[in-house]
């Protein structure tokens, strides 16, 4: 992602819904995420998977789907993308974000992410989406440089930090 786009995108969640410009008016999508550690203190590691339109780091999401609630779409997202299974830990969403799902069959959509803490109960080698995408497991500090969405570092952050009070 250049810095045009960057610029463009953090823009663009501050356009007013008023205005002619209207891909972006209708209400946020809602979406699920997984923030998946292991290990732990200074050897803590996140799970970033890519993108798969621009290879771009990121941590499991997407669509929740219909009887889902974003607890379980967090769980099937991270199967699906990364060959993880893991639980929820408890206490719901670790933090939530908000960024510009670039479309090109459809508009863009603002689209707002609820992340969830998720322990790792075990690593395949197949997976749905293991030709599409590379998993890769980094040093938090590390991960929150990969990644490009300001909101998603934050919620690193915090997940990071909640995980070192439990």
């Amino acid at each position: 992602m250049t810095a045009f786009d960057r610029l463009k995108t953090l823009l663009d969640l501050f356009r007013h819904p008023g205005e002619t410009h209207g891909k972006l008016r209708k209400k946020p999508k809602r979406q699920s995420a997984a923030a998946v550690f292991r290990g732990s203190g200074d050897k803590c590691e996140l799970l970033l998977i890519t993108s798969r339109d621009t290879g771009r780091w990121i941590v499991p999401k997407g669509w929740i789907e219909d009887g889902e609630d974003g607890a379980e779409a967090a769980v099937r997202e991270t199967w699906e993308e990364a060959g993880l299974i893991g639980e929820v830990l408890p206490g719901g969403p670790v933090g939530r974000y908000r960024y510009i799902k670039q479309r090109t069959q459809r508009n863009d959509a603002v689209c707002e992410v609820d992340v969830y803490l998720l322990k790792l109960l075990e690593q395949r080698d197949l997976w749905p989406e293991r030709d599409e995408r590379r998993r890769k497991w980094f040093p938090v500090a590390t991960a929150i440089g990969l990644v490009a969405e300001d909101g998603l570092k934050t919620v690193i952050r915090d997940a990071f930090q909640v995980l070192r009070a439990a």
